[in-house]
């Protein structure tokens, strides 16, 4: 079988062996990655048979000598004959991506009898009946969801989804499992009555990859989905590291109508890189996560890519059980990096997630090759469905707390758009100080973990908080725009105690201030106390808080924002208003005005949004074709 025949005209294939090469591979193990996937009991079988060494080339040499036409064909035609004497008949059972229906009938049923062990032999499903039957209709029975096998299984044909009446995107909507934390949006404050306005700076863009995934396959955008502050921060903007300092920020103060302006606020991290990685590769293997293989295979060759000579990397998987695959190993070369992605091959997806087990053993191993001045990172790929072990947010975050003072960062890859839970992601990720993002194609491996893995890995900041002071003088109400689950009280911002979330390296955080111009003078009608204001001619002073990496004490930076600042739009803010108007849309929000309305109608003629800043108009245009 010619390999390099069936990647050409196989535009799939093509495409994935087209990144696997440009990631530094070599052109063997490419092919090899492109029409192999991990997770099947198939493939694991084979290639104990051929040897657990040298993986991708002994597969590479068995596709040679194979005769079939299709790689992934002729591994099941040699599992059927040599491992399945013992398969179960069953239409609805299968093994791994791609596989047949795999956990469908396993999960409905389990999920009837309440429990893997009152469940008929080899229909083991727990209480992931109803999620089962969501992924089997959204996905035409293309994605198993199998828990714990009783027996070893080989892949039969997938059986035709069932009729009916909805579509499958109306049928995965209707049963949806996700799970999110709930966003009431605020009104304009008064600067008597709060003078500051607080909150956790976040440079996470976790939701709005979530979004994007949601429109590219047509399904609606849920509210609690959109978070204002992460779809800001997920676009690029005209402004520049800082060099020598942690932390900078820029400002820009702009009218949007009488009486009304915009303050656009900009907190950007240096570029602090750690020559040393100790990395610790944390992979979800349990069967909700079979129909995400190739995704988290891309993720993982992307991850392995960037370790160095002398690097340390582990890979730790769990499913019911969490396996350690290596442990501590030490990067020699590139071979050394194939060999890594030829084991992963070998792993097979079943089970059920104790990923609380995992995120223990992970943090072991980790802090067994602690170096204190390189980069100790855990990355945890799931799709945060953790229904075994510690399950509870409030019982997580607990455990992840402790687990931070070892001084290690946990980050988070989310994958999935069924039965994804963000908010159990949201709370490991923001309480490990670590970074939080969402990828569910090749588009968003690209851009959340190649081109912005420094950032993921390399934390230059922790516990960020900022604080807005406005000046009753020349500020009549404000209200910020976002961050509605990240606001803290006036007094947590000096309060080393009260966490926050990191920043990694060259990461950056927006907000968005709608300020109403007056003076607030004479609002405030108290029998004890009056008013008594400066004469300052700021019209705000920014501030923001922000730990390093390992220590507990908090550094502060202030900027003052001048109340007769010229107020001409720029295109950060033209950029950073026209999202929030997107925001504001997607939710299906009334907050928008009639200037808002306006401006936003302006950008969409003759495509002016599309000459904004930042070179982000592919994103944004696919968000307003949604809209529109």
């Amino acid at each position: 079988m010619d390999l390099s025949s069936i990647v050409r005209n196989n535009s799939e294939y093509n495409k994935k062996y087209e990144y696997y090469t440009s990631l530094g591979y070599s052109e063997k193990a490419a092919l090899v990655l492109s029409v192999f996937t991990y997770g099947g009991v198939e493939l694991k079988k084979l290639i104990e048979d051929l040897g657990n060494d040298r993986i991708l080339e002994r597969l590479y040499d068995w596709v040679l000598e194979s005769n079939g036409k299709d790689p992934m064909s002729e591994v099941r035609s040699y599992y059927a004959e040599k491992h399945r004497a013992t398969i179960l008949e069953d239409p609805f059972v299968g093994s791994g991506p791609g596989n047949g229906a795999g956990g469908f009938l396993g999960g409905l049923l389990g999920g009837a009898f309440g429990s893997k062990k009152s469940a008929p032999r080899g229909l083991a499903g727990g209480a992931r009946g109803m999620g089962a039957v969501r992924d089997f209709m959204a996905m035409g029975a293309a994605a198993p969801m199998m828990e714990e096998p009783a027996v070893e299984r080989g892949s039969l044909p997938a059986p035709e989804p069932a009729v009916t009446p909805m579509s499958a995107k109306e049928l995965a909507e209707a049963v949806s499992t996700d799970s999110y934390e709930t966003i009431e949006e605020k009104d304009a404050r008064s600067p008597l009555t709060a003078p500051t306005s607080t909150f956790r700076m976040t440079a996470n863009t976790a939701s709005t990859g979530i979004v994007i995934n949601q429109i590219r396959r047509g399904r609606s955008v849920n509210k609690d989905q959109v978070r204002i502050e992460e779809l800001l921060n997920y676009f690029d903007y005209d402004e520049a590291a800082p060099k020598e300092e942690t932390f900078s920020i820029n400002t820009q103060l702009s009218d949007v109508g009488k009486e009304r302006q915009l303050l656009y606020v900009y907190a950007g991290a240096g570029g602090e890189v750690k020559e040393y990685q100790n990395i610790v590769l944390l992979l979800d293997v349990s069967g909700s996560m079979s129909s995400r293989a190739e995704l988290t295979q891309e993720i993982v060759a992307t991850v392995v890519s960037k370790l160095k000579k002398n690097d340390r990397f582990s890979l730790i998987t769990y499913s019911s059980e969490d396996e350690t695959v290596y442990e501590g190993f030490e990067i020699k070369g590139d071979g050394d990096k194939e060999d890594v992605m030829g084991r992963l091959l070998s792993i097979w997806i079943n089970g059920c997630t104790n990923g609380s087990a995992g995120i223990e053993t992970a943090y072991k191993i980790g802090a067994e090759y602690y170096n204190k001045d390189g980069n100790n990172q855990v990355i945890l790929i799931t799709d945060g469905d953790l229904n075994f072990g510690v399950t509870a947010k409030g019982a997580l975050k607990d455990l992840i707390e402790e687990k931070k003072k070892s001084g290690l960062f946990l980050s988070v890859l989310g994958c999935g758009l069924y039965n994804y839970q963000d908010d159990k992601l949201e709370v490991l990720s923001k309480n490990g100080n670590g970074t939080y993002r969402v990828v569910n194609d090749l588009e968003d491996v690209m851009y959340s973990v190649r081109d912005r893995y420094i950032s993921l890995t390399n934390i230059v900041a922790k516990d960020v908080k900022a604080q807005v002071e406005f000046n009753p003088r020349y500020v009549k109400s404000y209200r910020l725009l976002g961050y509605e689950n990240r606001k803290l009280n006036h007094e947590d911002f000096v309060n080393d105690a009260v966490i926050s979330e990191p920043y990694g390296a060259g990461g950056h955080g927006v907000a968005l201030y709608e300020i109403e111009r007056g003076d607030a003078e004479g609002t405030q009608e108290l029998k004890y106390q009056t008013a008594v204001l400066t004469d300052s001619k700021d019209l705000c002073t920014v501030k923001v808080r922000f730990k390093q990496p390992l220590s507990d004490e908090s550094v502060e930076i202030s900027k003052a924002v001048d109340a007769g600042a010229e107020s001409e739009i720029g295109g950060n803010t033209r950029l950073a208003y026209f999202i929030y108007c997107l925001g504001e849309k997607l939710r299906g929000s009334d907050k928008l005005k009639k200037e808002d309305e306006e401006f936003y109608a302006a950008m969409l003629k003759d495509g002016e949004y599309l000459k904004l800043p930042g070179g982000n108009s592919e994103t944004l245009k696919l968000i307003v074709e949604y809209l529109s």
